[in-house]
């Protein structure tokens, strides 16, 4: 339910912005801006994410996981999507994905966040990561940890 509402408002915000920015520059040019910026934002997914696959490439040819990288690359096709779709204020957004350091501030949050809720563990040559969901993170004890899971 909050993800629909959430949606609503979002949808209700870009309407807004379209007949904010329409009152000021006029419904046709609102319209042409729209397309426009429709049109032209594959072209800059195109740049960023042939960018993003360049140093992909680099790093697995010098014998490294590309992880940065393909965290880059989720962020370029989220920023992607929202150009695509008409609106000021999603590709306003989907823009600002575009531009490296808003991107690598964005990783760093979400790394951040979902790194305190995951254990490690070395059994062997394997090494088991466990996320716990919200509900078991809230009933699991601080003092004990939760068993492992098995893989297979």
């Amino acid at each position: 339910m909050p993800f629909l509402l959430g949606a609503l408002a979002f949808f209700i915000a870009e309407i807004a912005a379209f007949v904010a920015v329409g009152s000021q520059i006029g419904f046709g040019w609102d319209v042409l801006l729209l397309i426009g910026a429709s049109l032209l934002g594959p072209f800059v997914v195109k740049r960023v994410g042939l960018a993003v696959l360049g140093r992909t490439r680099d790093r697995l040819a010098r014998g490294e996981v590309p992880t940065r990288e393909v965290l880059d690359g989720v962020v370029v096709l989220a920023g992607g999507l929202m150009i695509m779709v008409p609106g000021f204020i999603s590709d306003a957004l989907g823009l600002l994905l575009m531009i490296g350091p808003v991107r690598h501030l964005l990783i760093r949050a979400f790394g951040l966040r979902f790194g305190r809720r995951i254990q490690t563990m070395r059994t062997g040559r394997w090494t088991v990561i466990d996320i716990p969901s919200r509900d078991g993170a809230a009933a699991a004890s601080p003092a004990a940890p939760p068993p492992p899971r098995e893989l297979w």
